[in-house]
């Protein structure tokens, strides 16, 4: 049993012929067991499970549906981890939501180069606007 939960509708062709795709939300617990955040997460069917195809469009199609929806109603106030790969971390898309809200979970698959460390150095730098 799965702890996420839908955060709009499943991805399939609707009669228009427009691929609609969701995010999921798992729950982040603090020690006291009260969700201190939720993790975003891109699903392209009902399965509820990402099927291993571009991590870049999976982190762009979270971060697409966190900006179209908004973080407040994805995450009911409370901070959003999203997924980030090399591209979305070093084009500087994640820059686009507010620092306050938003923790960058670098996946483990994105090599450490001085183009990530850069990204971070300005992330951490970034005032919220």
């Amino acid at each position: 049993m799965s702890n996420s939960s839908a955060a709009s509708a499943p991805a399939r062709d609707d009669p228009r012929g427009i691929k609609l795709r969701y995010v999921a939300r798992r729950p982040i617990f603090d020690r006291d067991e009260k969700v201190f955040g939720y993790e975003l997460l891109f699903r392209d069917d009902m399965e509820n499970m990402f099927h291993g195809g571009d991590a870049d469009v999976a982190s762009r199609s979270t971060l697409d549906s966190s900006l179209l929806v908004g973080l407040d109603v994805l995450c009911d106030g409370r901070r959003a981890f999203l997924n980030c790969t090399h591209n979305t971390l070093i084009g500087g898309l994640v820059t686009l939501l507010l620092s306050h809200s938003t923790v960058v979970e670098i996946l483990e698959t994105v090599p450490v180069d001085a183009e990530v460390m850069n990204a971070c150095q300005r992330l951490k730098k970034k005032p919220d606007t």
